[in-house]
């Protein structure tokens, strides 16, 4: 009977077993009990958490008390343990590659499953992986424009696909650090936030970082009857600022939000 939690195997052992097991063939249990171990899935209990698959269905399936379990079940298990769906049912698709030495955690499946890490080197190699600076933003008086400055290389990596879904390219979003607490309960001090800086034309209702008053600002934007623009802080205690039309030429529109962490 197996154990309900998965045993250390040293990485040259198991990138042995792995070549075996190719060769030789292997049954679902195996095949899921082989990529637990790949993916250092310490427990049952552990895949459990992070697939939403219950805890006695994955032991029913390692102990080979359950052959064929549904689709939706093994998708799921296939999804935390980064293989296809087709490896785990019958070896067809992509399976588990040589061990990783990463921090990589696996999370409860209701925390979206996200990649955890001490440093950027522990991450695998992605293809669709692209990481955006930090910068802070001054407005300069003398040309009119927005100062850049890096505060941090790399600050956070994002996938190809959501800059797709936005409708931006990477190459014209700055995360920054917001900074106050104007913006609460949506956004609170110090969390971070991804601009687009080429979109800079104002639709009602959506948030912009923005230069007003010899300040970095983030304000959610009306516009009202007349040509007024109205900025508003989500926390009470700060109230909405009109600016009639012949002060506009004081709002400078950095990019609006379109990421907030936190």
């Amino acid at each position: 009977m197996m154990n309900s939690s998965v045993n250390a195997t040293p990485d040259s052992e198991l990138r042995n077993s792995y070549s075996v097991a190719y060769s030789s063939g292997m049954n679902l249990a195996e095949r899921l009990d082989f990529a637990m171990k790949a993916r250092r899935v310490e427990s049952q209990s552990a895949l459990s958490r992070a697939s939403g698959v219950p805890q006695p269905t994955i032991n029913r399936i390692l102990k080979g008390t359950t052959t064929k379990p549904d689709t939706d079940t093994l998708q799921k298990l296939a999804d935390a343990l980064e293989v296809s769906l087709a490896w785990l049912v019958d070896e067809t698709g992509d399976g588990p590659h040589a061990p990783k030495s990463s921090g990589k955690r696996l999370l409860p499946k209701d925390k979206g499953n996200v990649v955890v890490w001490d440093n950027p080197a522990d991450l695998e190699p992605d293809e669709e992986r692209i990481w955006i600076d930090r910068f802070d933003y001054h407005f300069s008086a003398g040309n009119g424009l927005i100062q850049w400055e890096v505060r941090e290389k790399k600050a956070l990596p994002f996938n190809a696909a959501f800059f797709k879904a936005k409708g931006a390219r990477p190459q014209d979003c700055k995360l920054l650090i917001l900074r106050g607490d104007s913006m609460e309960p949506w956004a609170e001090d110090k969390n971070m936030i991804m601009i687009d800086v080429t979109s800079t034309r104002i639709l009602d209702g959506e948030r912009y970082a923005i230069y007003f008053e010899d300040e970095p600002l983030v304000k959610q934007i009306f516009k009202e009857v007349g040509g007024s623009l109205r900025l508003h802080s989500y926390n009470q205690k700060y109230p909405d600022k009109l600016v009639a039309p012949d002060k506009l030429e004081f709002v400078h529109i950095v990019g609006r939000v379109i990421y907030r962490s936190g």
